[in-house]
C-alpha cells in the first residue's frame, strides 16, 4: 500500500460497556449497533472460528430477518475496511 510504513499501531477493543475499537490513540468507527454486535460476537469467540449460522443466531436469535446472511456479509465487509 502506498505510504504504508508497515508500522501500524495494534488494535485495541473494549466489550464491557460500549463495544469500541482503537488503533493507537484513534478511536475507530465500528458502525451501526448490528455491526458492533457482530464485532462483539467475534471478539467473545477468542479467535475461534464462527459459522455464518452461529453469527446470525448471535445477532438476531430465533427470528432473523429474511436477508440476514446478506446483512452479516455486509457488516463483516465494513468491519474489515475499518480495521484494514
Amino acid at each position: 500500500m502506498a505510504g504504508d510504513t508497515g508500522h501500524r499501531q495494534p488494535l485495541r477493543f473494549t466489550v464491557l460497556g460500549p463495544v469500541r475499537a482503537w488503533r493507537g490513540a484513534e478511536q475507530l468507527n465500528t458502525g451501526s449497533p448490528q455491526q458492533r454486535a457482530l464485532l462483539a460476537a467475534l471478539l467473545l469467540r477468542g479467535g475461534r472460528t464462527a459459522t455464518a449460522a452461529e453469527l446470525v443466531d448471535a445477532l438476531w436469535g430465533d427470528e432473523p430477518p429474511h436477508a440476514a446472511l446478506a446483512a452479516l456479509r455486509t457488516y463483516a465487509s465494513r468491519l474489515r475496511k475499518v480495521f484494514g
